[in-house]
């Protein structure tokens, strides 16, 4: 299996499997979804489908421009204008005051997320597509840690086994690599 024509070897795709597998599992914790959720669960889905298609396309595009730096500059360059554009459009001159007192936490918040884009694009440009998306998407894990220890919600067993699965894979991926 390649993508990107980037192959995989079997340890990186088991490795790949058991984060997906325990990703999974955090995911359906508390169950399968009733009727109710089943908006939601549509929700996520496309929107790991959309995650799935700019990460291939971010990874194309870095490989292709061969510059990570050149890459998320052209990047930013053509689609920073757009969001501030549409927001001006819509809410015209009052705009400006009511950015005043978020400003500086926007901008902060704004560059501690291009360094992570960055960041995110740097590991693409240097290692397999595929492995590096299901290493990014072990955030999930994170969220949960973030979920329990400030927000009081539940980790329970389900999730603890679901989260030893995810560092599993990792360890997988993390031997499969020279």
């Amino acid at each position: 299996m390649t993508v990107l024509g980037q192959p995989l070897a079997a340890t990186e795709m088991a490795g790949v499997a058991v984060i997906s597998a325990g990703l999974a599992g955090l995911a359906f914790a508390d169950g399968w979804p009733r009727r109710a959720q089943l908006p939601a669960l549509a929700a996520a889905t496309t929107t790991g489908a959309v995650i799935a298609g700019y990460t291939v396309v971010d990874g194309t595009g870095v490989h292709r421009s061969q510059t990570v730096i050149g890459y998320i500059a052209w990047l930013f360059l053509c689609q920073g204008p757009v969001l501030p554009l549409l927001a001006l459009a819509r809410r015209g001159r009052p705009l400006f005051a009511q950015l005043k007192p978020v400003c500086g936490i926007g901008l902060a918040g704004g560059a501690i997320s291009l360094l992570a884009y960055g960041l995110v694009i740097w590991a693409q440009a240097h290692g397999d597509l595929a492995t590096v998306a299901a290493l990014r998407e072990t955030s999930i894990l994170i969220a949960a840690l973030i979920a329990t220890l400030l927000f009081r919600e539940r980790f329970g067993r389900l999730r603890l086994i679901a989260g030893t699965v995810v560092l599993a894979g990792i360890t997988v991926l993390e031997l499969a690599s020279p």
